[in-house]
């Protein structure tokens, strides 16, 4: 019995280091560092298929170069998440810029992206020179939201080019 409140000591304290590490990270990091966490969930959110997570990260006001309002990106992410069967993200770089009043920011990434459809080998969605895009975020209710993304170089998804 003593063995076993030794662990969930351990644990307890653990996880206290744990709530502590997050807690003094977010307030700590500032505003560069929660688009950088908002960029992270995203690449979870995606890998694990959640389009709950997805659409409640994308602005009510999201509108692209290529004719998406926040309707049409949850639909075809929905679509994409259905095509592939699992799908890997590797983040090679962030850079972030924030507007003057820290409500805006333009978080331009470098990614390989590897999707495997049903049945078939895994693809390089994006890769390299195809694997640099930008979002554009705004702060609404304290919270980070996608308004934009733009890729710089043709992007093949489900077997489609995105430009």
């Amino acid at each position: 019995m003593v063995k076993y409140k030794n662990y969930i000591r351990a644990s307890l304290v653990m996880l206290a280091i744990f709530i502590s590490y997050q807690w003094l990270s977010y307030f700590l990091a500032g505003e560069a560092g929660r688009v950088r966490r908002f960029v992270l969930q995203g690449k979870r959110a995606i890998e694990s298929k959640n389009i709950f997570r997805c659409s409640d990260m994308i602005s009510l006001n999201y509108k692209d170069k290529y004719g998406n309002e926040r309707s049409s990106l949850i639909y075809a992410t929905k679509e994409g998440f259905s095509y592939y069967l699992k799908i890997f993200i590797n983040i090679e770089e962030i850079s972030i810029e924030l507007s003057e009043s820290k409500k805006e920011a333009t978080a331009k990434i470098t990614a390989l992206v590897i999707g495997q459809p049903k049945d078939k080998i895994a693809e390089k969605i994006m890769e390299g020179d195809k694997g640099k895009f930008q979002l554009k975020l705004i702060k609404e209710e304290d919270k980070w939201k996608l308004t934009e993304i733009e890729f710089f170089e043709r992007v093949t998804i489900m077997g489609h080019e995105v430009s």
